[in-house]
């Protein structure tokens, strides 16, 4: 059983940074009393947060098919330094401006520094706040998102309909509209992209597909592990971002089984923190959650051909929203969560993905204590 303290966690190779969010959420699942105490503690003792067992229905039998949250959290980074070119939104639409991926990407129109308004590439060359507004009213909506964030964090809408602005769906003015730019600093203001006419009769708002790849040789991309998600709940403006983390025992999220081999998705189920609901049509809607990704093969070629491009990134963790522009990449994780992965493909039973992260966690395993000490000081 692991030890779950943090002169543990640092002595066994992780950085300081991701032993302390590991610590942090076994602390919370303590505390949440969502969870049967015993199932939590042997849960916890073999390196899985309760939720993630809840979701994988974990027993004693099946615990060696599944990577543990401990040891996805003890191998970041799984990139080198190179990953601050997806690590951030702004910087990963500037790697990609100007080659044949771009058109993958959403439309970039600002960016808030922090002490000025910036044109970016697909404003069309109007500058500042006037610039922002006009560029706002021709195209109807704006997606803002935190340059750096995870998780959805910080994501809201900016429109201009029928002759008024909005903020997050509710009426606004110019001057609101100001106001909430020069609010956010360190924001892009990117085109925001609806679903095609298959998923949004689904959902109306833009869903997930995670497609994750490795490339450990810089030569041969391979697709290890996927799903997709659609958003649930209320509100279908588009005003707030399509998942909020099951943190209680009423958030759901609505996760899909989607095969990397045949673009095929199916076998919706509904995953809350301490349990899942089979639920094959959308919660909401009510439409089945099942078809095949038009053109599949295509955008697997691409997205290869994408990794190859960023060949010094060995793990690329796409989220793409299908559009009736073609696939959107929304952005690229450098160290994307296992959790919804592993709802329908245990990630160590699979040949690929397995070695893959058996030969990471090896790697960590071979470290000397000086080397595991060094590993504790990586910050970002």
């Amino acid at each position: 059983m692991i030890d779950n303290t943090l002169e543990s966690l640092l002595a066994d190779g992780f950085p300081r940074r991701m032993a302390i969010e590991y610590l942090e959420q076994l602390q919370k699942e303590r505390e949440s009393g969502l969870y049967d105490p015993d199932y939590l503690a042997w849960a916890h003792g073999l390196g899985f947060y309760a939720q993630s067992a809840c979701t994988y229905g974990l027993t004693e039998e099946n615990a060696g098919d599944y990577l543990s949250d401990y040891d996805i959290d003890r191998i970041w980074p799984l990139n080198d330094w190179q990953r601050i070119w997806i690590n951030d939104k702004l910087t990963l639409g500037y790697v990609l401006a100007g080659t044949e991926f771009e058109s993958l990407l959403p439309e970039y129109y600002f960016y808030t520094a922090r002490d000025r308004l910036l044109p970016l590439y697909s404003s069309g060359g109007r500058a500042g706040m006037d610039g922002l507004l006009e560029v706002l009213r021709e195209k109807g909506e704006f997606a803002c998102k935190p340059c750096n964030g995870a998780m959805a964090a910080g994501f809201h809408m900016l429109a201009f309909r029928d002759g008024t602005y909005l903020v997050d769906g509710a009426p606004s003015d110019a001057a609101g509209v100001s106001a909430f730019v020069e609010g956010h600093p360190n924001y892009v203001f990117t085109e925001f992209i609806r679903p095609n006419a298959q998923m949004a009769a689904i959902d109306p708002l833009i869903h997930t597909l995670r497609l994750v790849m490795v490339n450990p040789t810089g030569t041969d991309p391979t697709l290890i592990s996927s799903y997709l998600r659609f958003g649930m709940g209320a509100d279908k403006s588009g005003a707030t971002a399509n998942y909020a983390p099951p943190t209680d025992g009423s958030i759901g999220s609505y996760n899909v089984r989607f095969d990397i081999e045949t673009g095929h998705f199916d076998d919706g189920t509904i995953v809350y923190a301490n349990r899942n609901v089979p639920s094959p049509r959308h919660p909401d809607s009510g439409v089945l959650a099942e078809g095949d990704i038009e053109g599949w093969p295509q955008i697997v070629d691409t997205l290869k051909r994408l990794s190859l491009h960023l060949s010094p990134l060995s793990y690329l963790g796409f989220d793409l929203g299908i559009t009736d522009k073609g696939p959107k990449l929304m952005e690229i994780n450098s160290h994307p969560g296992i959790e919804y992965v592993q709802l329908h493909k245990p990630l160590m039973a699979d040949p690929v993905a397995g070695a893959y992260y058996r030969s990471c966690i090896e790697k960590v395993d071979a470290l000397s204590p000086e080397e595991k000490r060094a590993r504790n000081n990586i910050a970002r």
